[in-house]
């Protein structure tokens, strides 16, 4: 098996490689890293469409952003973003809210669609706030601006590769092309909890200043896709 040694340059190129990549049916992925865990499909075929960007937050391919899932995903991560001063409030999250974990450390792991049973998420004056259901004190918020333009930037055209996967073996069942993202819609989306935020973060070490941040990030149900854009047609 050969990857291509160049990605593509035009939109036609990056489809036919697509075309191709289902045609040839079941591929086998190569042992340990990259393609190690839950997201090695997805790289795995970044590298057999001749992709460069790897886990950068940026589009893969001429502004395209390419999404693997299958019909047991339950939530696809749109971007990475954090809160505003996010050090201050992530520090202040972990020791508020966090709950140790088996080495001690505690561990803020919380996923909010709207409403969970600890948080709600609210819009306050141009902010997407999250808000404890009980008590007070610092909240972390995002500028509509700022989530607006993490999304556009990475978010105008996409593609949902639905694929298959048994042991090393992955094959792409079909591929959607989305395109204009919907950037007014997108705040309404996170109220209405079919976007969630996923938060994962703690302690570096038990009781050190020090964080271990995965990225805050905000995920979708790969059928939700559909409700952010204007265009849609299959590949």
């Amino acid at each position: 098996m050969t990857f291509p040694d160049k990605p593509p340059t035009t939109r036609t190129e990056l489809f036919d490689r697509i075309h191709a990549v289902i045609a040839h049916g079941w591929h086998t992925m190569p042992d340990g890293p990259p393609y190690g865990g839950s997201g090695g499909p997805g790289r795995f075929l970044e590298d057999l469409l001749g992709l460069t960007t790897g886990s950068l937050d940026i589009p893969d391919a001429m502004g395209w952003e390419l999404q693997w899932y299958t019909r047991k995903t339950g939530l696809v991560t749109l971007f990475h973003k954090e809160p505003d001063d996010p050090s201050a409030i992530m520090r202040h999250m972990v020791r508020a809210h966090g709950k140790r974990d088996a080495k001690g450390r505690l561990s803020f792991r919380h996923t909010i669609q709207g409403r969970s049973s600890r948080f709600q998420v609210y819009d306050d004056a141009g902010q997407l706030v999250v808000r404890p259901r009980r008590g007070n004190g610092p909240v972390p918020y995002w500028y509509h601006e700022s989530l607006l333009s993490a999304a556009g930037a990475k978010l105008n055209r996409l593609i949902m590769a639905e694929g298959e996967r048994k042991g090393r073996d992955i094959r792409i069942v079909r591929a959607d092309a989305y395109q204009t993202f919907h950037l007014t819609d997108f705040v309404y989306e996170i109220l209405m909890g079919r976007i969630a935020v996923d938060f994962d973060v703690r302690e570096a070490r038990p009781g050190s200043d020090g964080l271990r941040n995965h990225g805050t990030k905000f995920r979708i149900p790969p059928d939700g896709i559909c409700r952010l854009y204007m265009r849609k047609w299959r590949v």
